[in-house]
């Protein structure tokens, strides 16, 4: 998985490299950027869903509307068994939820438009730990990633804020493996020299 998302954000960067006047990582929206991501994560997958609502989420007490939340990619041998998906004559035909791997994408840019990207910081700290705890809470998900992709001003900028980060989320005793990182060089017009992707193990709590 790990070299699937480093070979699909490759293709990107020299296809990017190759327009006149050449363009960046930089100049694609966080919406294409992730779009993106999701196809080259299922790559040699049977069949890939996105934007699927979270399987064993259940509405609090007095909200019964409340929607779940939904995750980035999934991947499966089949179509996945949805909520309300009721068993039937092709019941055995569809995938369930346990067989199937959860992946929630998640990008941070350091530089944005030439200047220190805000929302930075917050990627860590607040938006993968709440991914994290979202894939381990779930009863129905048993094989579960988390996917990054970082911008930043150098490899080892990227690096070092993932390495923090996993040690943020252990500390918080969130069940996160060793992510295996792969790096690339990006044509620096905005600020970010480097795009770091990783795919992190996420275990049931």
């Amino acid at each position: 998985m790990a070299d699937q998302l480093h070979a699909g954000i490759a293709h990107l960067i020299t296809r990017l490299a190759e327009l006149d006047p050449p363009a960046s990582l930089d100049d694609v929206s966080d919406r294409e950027l992730l779009a993106h991501a999701s196809t080259a994560l299922g790559t040699g997958a049977a069949w890939t869903g996105t934007d699927l609502p979270y399987p064993g989420f259940e509405a609090p007490a007095g909200k019964a509307r409340a929607k779940p939340p939904r995750c980035s990619v999934v991947l499966a041998s089949r179509d996945v068994q949805g909520a309300h998906d009721a068993p039937g004559l092709f019941a055995e035909s569809m995938s369930t939820p346990e067989e199937a791997c959860w992946v929630e994408l998640v990008l941070a840019r350091e530089w944005r438009q030439c200047e220190q990207c805000p929302r930075y910081a917050a990627a860590f700290t607040d938006r993968a730990m709440r991914m994290v705890a979202q894939l381990a809470t779930d009863e129905r998900i048993l094989h579960a990633r988390v996917a990054w992709i970082v911008m930043a001003s150098s490899e080892e900028r990227a690096r070092t804020d993932l390495a923090s980060w996993e040690q943020l989320a252990l500390a918080e005793g969130l069940p996160v493996g060793a992510p295996v990182i792969r790096s690339l060089p990006m044509q620096d017009l905005q600020g970010n020299a480097a795009c770091v992707t990783a795919i992190v193990p996420v275990q049931r709590l």
